[in-house]
């Protein structure tokens, strides 16, 4: 056992070198070094909107902002939501508010009024930076923001700060009076809430600097970023650190389009990117491997998919296994040519160790499945305002993930699924990961979703909800299509009894299936399906 630790614990060679870095403290100080380092080489590139900054000229726009802001009573420690569209305010005002050592509470910016009210209430929202599409939302949401502390971005309206006019008024050699060290919290990002009411993950400067500099020294000689997610996620956020570590220039779309995304590729030349899954159920065509990727990131990518990216695009794939909570926590090494390591999430990333625990625990044997736990240098310090939660889930320093993992001889973990994700049938445990995944290696289907039904005989069963890509239908891919397929790559006690076609998904703002609504107010999960073992629709 003693070994088996050790070997959990101990950091990847080429990811221990990255552990002797000396890091900014902050940033400020990472948006500091920017400037001097890369001065009027473009930064960051709203390519969609026209709209760029140099670093010289990011940083100076930002401490305009942060001066401004300062005359209007933000302060360190002052709690900030950001309601914005993918626009090149929205990072402007997010390095400003870390200038002053602010809060950012980025906020989805399709949310409800009521959801709006819960996020400005439980964060203890002060001042509001809202994007002229959302105003009248915010002001529906009531949550008792002074119209003096709102800050409006696009088209000036009476009664509100107007963001130009403040930016106009803002003082490039602004310097605040209080330094900001790493430990000072940053972010309250908001995790959907797929089992209760969402919670918002606390992020301090630390967590952000490393974010930014860790795929930034695992990929030396990093040309460009391309983010097509909105500013909400995590992503775009430390993808923007990536960048002023590297001095890689980031290109942030209006949002992500499949049907765009070749085109992006191309035109942007692009050097660092996730890979957007739908995009293998596309047609081949000569455009595929016209890029200059040197890394296409993944998650929950099989081996076979992963095999058809590199064939297709000609262009390196790794498996990134990260969450809110940890920013990245499990990969697959650039330099790592074990063929037995495609398929799995990798090992521990830089600042990271892991371990596999039961349900006292105990750390499990290789090939066995538990809870993955995770700790290091720059995970988040908690979930805001929910002391019972945090007690919970932060163990001495570990994080419980939440998710089922197991590790194989040679260290490389694998996930299984979520705790909460199993499905049990007459004894056995079913991830529906798994099922899901089979089902999306079917030509024609671009998502599944998979859940329980509740059975008398079998305490559940496995219902699948499947969605076909453009130009497929329910003849091309037909219920036998998808008996077969799974027959021939699942356990018989894993073959989905339910399916159900569908037209869309409704997607939380982390951008999964919210399976929870599938079910909810749902009181017969069978109807509107096909039952393969009574050979009939319901």
């Amino acid at each position: 056992m003693t070994n088996l630790v050790h070997a959990r614990l101990n950091p990847h060679p080429s990811f221990a070198a990255i552990e002797q870095t000396v890091f900014p403290a902050s940033i400020p100080a990472v948006l500091d070094r920017a400037a001097q380092r890369f001065g009027d080489a473009p930064a960051i590139d709203f390519f969609e909107r026209g709209e760029s900054l140099s670093f010289t000229a990011l940083r100076d726009t930002s401490h305009k902002l942060a001066s401004a802001l300062h005359r209007l009573g933000v302060k360190q420690g002052t709690h900030v939501a950001l309601l914005i569209s993918n626009r090149i305010e929205y990072p402007v005002a997010w390095l400003a508010l870390g200038i002053l050592g602010a809060v950012a509470v980025p906020v989805v910016t399709g949310s409800t009024a009521r959801e709006l009210k819960f996020i400005f209430q439980d964060a203890n929202i002060e001042f509001l930076v809202v994007e002229d599409t959302y105003l009248a939302t915010a002001l529906e949401a009531e949550a008792g923001v002074d119209p003096g502390k709102l800050v409006l971005v696009g088209e000036e309206q009476a009664g509100f700060q107007a963001y130009s006019s403040l930016l106009s008024a803002g003082d490039s050699g602004f310097t605040p009076v209080n330094s900001i060290e790493g430990g000072q919290l940053m972010n309250i990002q908001y995790t959907s809430g797929t089992t209760g009411l969402p919670k918002g993950v606390m992020q301090d400067h630390r967590f952000w600097v490393l974010a930014g500099a860790i795929p930034a020294l695992m990929l030396p000689n990093l040309q460009s970023v391309l983010s097509d997610h909105p500013w909400y996620y995590i992503d775009p956020q430390w993808m923007l650190m990536t960048g002023l570590y590297s001095g890689a220039r980031v290109d942030f779309s209006n949002g992500m389009s499949v049907r765009k995304f070749l085109g992006w590729l191309e035109s942007r030349e692009s050097s660092l990117v996730w890979f957007p899954d739908p995009l293998l159920k596309l047609p081949e065509t000569e455009q595929d491997s016209k890029n200059q990727v040197q890394l296409f990131m993944g998650y929950h990518l099989s081996t076979d998919m992963q095999a058809a990216i590199q064939r297709r695009y000609q262009a390196p794939v790794r498996e990134f296994y990260g969450m809110t909570e940890i920013a990245l926590g499990i990969c697959v090494p650039l330099d790592c040519d074990d063929p037995e390591a495609i398929g799995s999430c990798g090992v521990p990333g830089p600042f990271r160790r892991a371990r596999i625990v039961d349900g006292q625990g105990n750390d499990v044997q290789p090939g066995q499945v538990g809870e993955l736990w995770i700790t290091g240098d720059g995970i988040f310090s908690g979930y805001y305002n929910r002391p019972e939660i945090n007690a919970e889930l932060l163990v001495d320093g570990w994080f419980r993930t939440g998710d089922l993992f197991c590790q194989d001889e040679k260290g490389y973990f694998h996930i299984v699924g979520r705790i909460k994700d199993m499905i049990k049938r007459s004894g056995e445990n079913i991830a529906a990961l798994e099922v899901e995944q089979v089902l999306m290696d079917l030509a024609g289907i671009e998502e599944a979703a998979v859940v329980a039904v509740p059975d008398t005989d079998r305490d559940q069963e496995v219902k699948a909800y499947v969605k076909l890509a453009r130009g497929f239908t329910q003849e091309s891919v037909g219920l036998s299509d998808i008996h077969a397929h799974c027959a021939g790559l699942l356990a018989k006690f894993k073959i989905p009894r339910y399916i159900q076609y569908v037209e869309e998904f409704i997607y939380t703002p982390s951008n999964k299936v919210a399976k929870h609504l599938l079910v909810k107010g749902v009181d017969d999960l069978r109807i509107n399906s096909y039952d393969f073992v009574d050979k009939i629709w319901r």
